[in-house]
């Protein structure tokens, strides 16, 4: 059974901006992918209330460091109040999106994400001694580059957010 050894949670950027939706998409994207995480939309649900629209979106990212870990940040997006604006760009129109902007990151170390170390018998015993002993050091050294990351990507976001203010 795959187990979680949690590196950050709850962790936040909340904002109410104008900003370009899809280009924070492509910055998103680009930086998995340079980081080399494959990425899942799990979910996306919009609503209707009158002239905006609210966006619920949540992403999975899974980069396998070797055949027993794997580095996984889970990205939630809550867009609240979202409208289409014009704003004025080095003196051409652009449309734009508005609204309050919140997203909570998540990190984790999946241990055993294959399932080879089943949770019976003799493999539960000989798992807990290589975790314990065997790759204790790597884990920590493991971690710490999982928890770098995470905050790579959180000041990517942050200077997005904050180098696209119309």
């Amino acid at each position: 059974m795959v187990q979680r050894e949690i590196v950050a949670s709850g962790l936040k950027v909340k904002q109410k901006s104008i900003f370009d939706l899809d280009e924070l998409y492509k910055v998103l994207f680009r930086w998995f992918e340079l980081y080399g995480y494959v990425l899942q939309e799990l979910e996306y649900r919009d609503s209707v209330e009158g002239d905006s629209k609210h966006l619920e979106i949540k992403w999975k990212a899974e980069k396998a460091v070797d055949d027993y870990v794997m580095y996984v940040i889970r990205l939630n997006f809550l867009i609240l109040g979202l409208q289409k604006v014009e704003v004025e760009e080095n003196g051409v129109k652009v449309k734009k999106y508005t609204g309050d902007l919140e997203m909570n990151f998540y990190a984790f170390l999946a241990k055993d994400y294959e399932n080879k170390w089943a949770d019976a018998g003799y493999a539960k015993v000989f798992r807990e001694i290589y975790d314990k002993y065997v790759i204790k050091k790597r884990m920590e050294g493991l971690y710490r580059e999982l928890y770098e990351e995470l905050y790579k990507l959180l000041d990517e976001v942050k200077a997005f957010l904050n180098l696209h203010r119309f």
